[in-house]
């Protein structure tokens, strides 16, 4: 059994900011390697079962596996950090990066429920965009209110966009999440590097199949 607060405790303590997803992704497996020496850790893992699914990792130990779907989302951010120069795009299209993260909870599941070796996962975004977290101001509801992942909210069963989204806004991801599990979101403060509105990074860390 793994503990991924625990190497992102030590991870933040040596990164504070990552140049993409991919290098937050090799930094984590490096982290969960150190913590766990007799673990095999595997990057875009494709399980047998699932032949056209690939996960961001997967940790397996003795005869169990855990697998990690990781996110990254970042406002644009130019700032040197322990001289190292960072350049992070503005990714935008939250509501596409909440029903991405959600996908990866249910697909999650999937494999919890499927495969016997898969004993339970995680999902983790990293983000230093305050809109994935803090609560809306307005009450006025939204086409993708169902997939606000802010701080406090709960996530369970069947999730699908409210309304009439334009068909190209929400290409690929048209059908509704189901989740069987009940999620309470809190989110965790991850490293401060200014009082910009983009200086903090959070990230958001659940359990599937506890």
């Amino acid at each position: 059994m793994i503990n991924l607060h625990d190497q992102m405790n030590m991870l933040m303590k040596k990164r504070t900011i990552f140049h993409s997803e991919a290098d937050f992704q090799f930094a984590l497996a490096w982290e969960i390697q150190k913590a766990y020496p007799d673990a095999n850790v595997r990057l875009e893992y494709c399980p047998a079962k699932y032949p056209n699914m690939q996960l961001d990792m997967l940790v397996k130990i003795g005869e169990m596996g855990f697998p990690i779907e990781l996110k990254y989302k970042t406002l644009m951010t130019q700032m040197e950090v322990d001289g190292e120069y960072y350049n992070l795009k503005n990714h935008g299209a939250q509501d596409l990066g909440r029903y991405d993260y959600l996908i990866d909870v249910e697909r999650i599941e999937l494999l919890k429920n499927t495969i016997s070796t898969f004993e339970k996962g995680y999902a983790i975004m990293l983000s230093n965009d305050p809109s994935y977290w803090v609560v809306p101001r307005s009450s006025k509801e939204t086409v993708c209110d169902s997939y606000r992942i802010h701080e406090g909210c709960k996530k369970s069963g069947t999730l699908s966009w409210i309304g009439n989204p334009g068909a190209g806004t929400i290409k690929n991801r048209e059908r509704s999440i189901n989740l069987a599990g009940d999620y309470m979101l809190q989110w965790k403060e991850y490293s401060k590097l200014s009082s910009a509105r983009n200086g903090t990074f959070r990230y958001l860390l659940l359990e599937v199949g506890k």
